[in-house]
């Protein structure tokens, strides 16, 4: 069981672990041969190597393999390296003078991103993301850790295609922080950014007689306790007609196994025809839910 995902983090936006940045370094060649003789950089780097000197110069190396073309004062040749090892260049132009680059392998990483990052009770999000090897075959965890619980479980372990991408679906039942863990052929583990997903509870407003509804809230949770605000359109802004008290809960399988269904039966003097609606603000969502609304019908 992985350790607890901070809860401080886990409600922040879509963040994701940065890849590393290509970079180019700069080689000279002269007649003292390679400046500087030795060079390190990341796969996925380019050396440019530059001709300070009056003279031609060429730059081979049959490890990579290349050989550049006959490089004349200030010409240029740039290659860049796909795969980690430490590699000898040569100038055969200048009594076969040697330089090298070494080539580190990128550091591990991974990605996540959760879309949309907020979704109704009984919707989904897809979780999706990136290993830093983008190799096909990677195996990749993905935690969670729903509001209520007090350390994170896995909750699907996928395998990455092409690029090293990797996609999961998800019904979080309440606001759920997620995590990535990818373990790649040396080296530690290594886990990305929290992301999250928000829910907001499911909610219908319905008519039942003149002046009387019904409202409920689908949840995992009870909402009995909580109160939800009745409003109407005043064809400018909504505007609070009353608030109303949830009363009873019962046991749904829809949408999700598991449902409570919050709900209450209230009467108000209101006009007919009107467009009416119910609110759950997010002080009474609480912390586990986002704030809801239902779709307004007619009074």
């Amino acid at each position: 069981m992985r350790k607890s995902i901070l809860v401080a983090a886990a409600f922040c936006l879509v963040l994701l672990v940065p890849a590393a940045t290509a970079k180019t370094v700069n080689v000279d060649l002269s007649k003292l041969g390679f400046v500087p003789s030795a060079t390190t950089v990341q796969v996925g780097d380019s050396v440019t190597w530059t001709n300070k000197d009056t003279d031609n110069h060429q730059v081979v190396c049959k490890a990579c393999p290349f050989t550049s073309p006959v490089l004349k004062p200030s010409d240029t040749y740039s290659y860049t390296f796909a795969k980690a090892g430490k590699f000898t260049t040569v100038d055969p132009l200048n009594g076969d003078k040697k330089g090298t680059v070494t080539v580190k392998p990128v550091p591990a990483a991974v990605t996540l991103s959760a879309t949309p990052s907020a979704t109704t009770y009984g919707g989904s999000t897809m979780l999706s993301g990136n290993v830093s090897t983008q190799q096909s075959g990677e195996k990749v965890e993905i935690d969670a850790q729903a509001c209520d619980a007090h350390t994170a479980k896995a909750v699907a372990n996928v395998t990455t295609t092409t690029g090293g991408a990797f996609t999961d679906q998800e019904r979080p039942t309440m606001n759920t922080p997620y995590q990535a863990h990818f373990k790649p052929a040396t080296g530690p583990s290594v886990a990305s950014a929290t992301v999250s997903s928000s829910v907001r509870p499911k909610m219908t407003l319905a008519k039942i007689a003149t002046r009387k509804f019904v409202v409920r809230i689908y949840a995992a949770t009870s909402f009995v306790g909580k109160v939800v605000v009745f409003q109407r359109y005043t064809g400018v802004k909504w505007v609070t007609v009353r608030t109303v008290l949830l009363s009873t809960a019962f046991g749904s399988a829809t949408p999700l196994p598991g449902t409570t269904v919050s709900s209450a039966t209230f009467k108000v003097k209101i006009k007919r025809h009107l467009h009416v609606r119910a609110v759950l603000t997010p002080a009474q969502a609480g912390t586990c839910y986002i704030a809801a609304r239902s779709a307004s019908i007619r009074s």
